[in-house]
Formats: structure tokens, C-alpha cells, sequence
């Protein structure tokens, strides 16, 4: 299982590497600020939680999604290694 301790430890140096916006569902309770600041790729269900677009994202994107990142107030939103497309 993939733990989120691993997705902090990102590798750097290699271009062919891109990052996935990704969600701890246990702590999560669905406030809703990661839509709201990056509703491209997030967009909210019945009950207020995240669904996340699982693709790798694109450099303009990076920036918006480490600011959701920053600003969940349950600290549940993180960005882990992926490849780009």
C-alpha cells in the first residue's frame, strides 16, 4: 500500500517525473478549499469531499496544487511522485 510518508519523499533531478494530486480520505472532512482554490483538477461529490483528477500534473498546474496543498486545513491533500504523461 502506498503510505504518505513515501509521497513527501519525491525524487528530484529527473524531468520524466511528475507529481498526482492526492487525498487521505480518513482526513479529509470535505471543507472544501482545494476545489475551490483548484477546481480544474478538484471538484466536490454529494457530500462535500474531493474527487481528484488522477493524472499526472503539467508544470503550470504544480503551483495552483501546492497551494491547495498548503492551505487544506486537515493537512489531507498531498502531492506524491507520478509520471508525466
Amino acid at each position: 500500500m502506498f503510505r504518505r510518508a513515501e509521497a513527501d519523499r519525491s525524487p528530484g533531478g529527473d524531468p520524466q517525473l511528475g507529481r498526482v494530486l492526492s487525498v487521505d480520505p480518513v482526513a479529509c472532512d470535505g471543507v472544501g478549499v482545494c476545489a475551490h482554490l483548484f477546481g480544474d483538477r478538484i471538484t466536490m461529490d454529494d457530500w462535500g469531499y474531493p474527487i481528484i483528477d488522477p493524472s499526472p500534473l503539467n508544470v503550470g498546474e504544480e503551483r495552483r496544487a501546492e497551494r491547495a496543498v498548503a492551505s487544506c486545513p486537515r493537512h489531507a491533500l498531498f502531492l506524491r511522485p507520478g509520471r508525466r504523461s
